[in-house]
């Protein structure tokens, strides 16, 4: 043992200092490392939640456009028209809508007869983002072939329509 060094290492005197002593720095480093630990998994958990809930608000933006089409395509089967028109905050013509924010997209959008190309519908709706006036559009657009539909049931039952 005295040849490897280990006579000094294990003289056979019970030695529970050093033992002890790594024990607390242990401690000590667990108690430091742990709270940090938590405090960077927390806000790296933030910073994570807000990239994705930033990229998924950038998605479906991107794919208003895409899903107005398609749905106003499927309701308006002689064709459409829509334009955009964007405000600054300056302009008088603003809407404020009911939470106090001004809406500053006016998306006018018509539906077109028959193969004439004339307009049979024509509307404006207002919305804060175009992404919502998109929507706005296509709501109306489902509102006005609900009234349709219950105009040729009430037809179809005989009823004068509109009532004289």
């Amino acid at each position: 043992m005295v040849q490897f060094g280990g006579a000094l290492a294990h003289s056979g005197r019970g030695n529970l200092v050093e033992p002890l002593v790594l024990i607390l720095i242990v401690v000590c480093a667990g108690v430091l490392a742990v709270p940090l630990l938590g405090l960077l998994v927390s806000r790296s958990r933030g910073g994570l939640r807000s990239w994705l809930r930033e990229r998924r608000r950038i998605r479906v933006a991107a794919t208003a456009e895409l899903r107005a089409r398609a749905l106003m395509s499927e309701l308006c089967p002689h064709g459409w028209r829509a334009q955009i028109t964007l405000f600054r905050e300056a302009d008088a013509q603003l809407r404020t809508a009911r939470g106090g924010e001004r809406d500053r997209v006016a998306l006018d959008w018509s539906e077109l007869e028959d193969e004439s190309g004339a307009a049979a519908v024509m509307r404006r709706v207002w919305a804060p983002t175009i992404g919502e006036a998109l929507d706005a559009m296509v709501a109306d657009r489902r509102t006005d072939e609900t009234l349709e539909q219950i105009e040729h049931g009430a037809v179809a039952d005989g009823a004068l329509w509109p009532d004289p």
